[in-house]
């Protein structure tokens, strides 16, 4: 038999407190009132310190992912868009939004701006590799690889970026205008 969650459930399943009585409580899982009920272990405080699963770069920054308690939480825009989906988080025990790419696999991409397109799309060739994973094979230090991802700037940057398409399959070309 399935469990009720939250909203519907009031309770903890751990200590039998008000689940969520104010908006601002967590909810873990859709059951639990705390890590500690959960079984789990306390989420890190630093957005740098999670994994992907729970973390994310906007405007240049690594920051946590939006948290939601339940699916009645998130918006119907977003609920309503095949292209999203979303999952409970190993790491935080909250439901966090994912995207997907509807149709056939890019093969071509423009980029309007490096300092956003570049490292959004090291990320998803990266798929669920780990950054020490691919730097083993593009002989390089994992954290040079989290560098290009975040857009960070650093002076190796070029040959490092060199070293990662290649281990991605990923060749570099430059398109321009005709008359030039």
């Amino acid at each position: 038999m399935a469990e009720t969650l939250f909203p519907k459930r009031q309770r903890c399943k751990g200590c039998g407190k008000g689940l969520g009585l104010r908006p601002q409580d967590q909810v873990l899982l859709g059951l639990f009132c705390a890590s500690k009920c959960a079984g789990m272990a306390n989420p890190a405080a630093r957005p740098q310190d999670a994994p992907r699963e729970c973390m994310t770069v906007r405007d240049g920054r690594e920051v946590f992912k939006r948290r939601y308690r339940s699916e009645s939480e998130i918006p119907d825009r977003l609920r309503g868009d095949p292209s999203t989906s979303w999952y409970s988080c190993g790491h935080c025990g909250h439901l966090h939004i994912g995207h997907t790419r509807m149709g056939t696999t890019e093969k071509f991409r423009m980029f309007e701006d490096l300092g956003e397109d570049l490292p959004d799309l090291l990320v998803k060739l990266r798929g669920k590799a780990t950054h020490k994973q691919v730097a083993e094979v593009a002989g390089i230090r994992p954290r040079r690889l989290k560098e290009l991802e975040t857009g960070i700037d650093h002076h190796e940057g070029l040959r490092t970026l060199g070293k990662v398409l290649k281990v991605y399959r990923v060749r570099l070309g430059v398109a321009l205008p005709a008359g030039r």
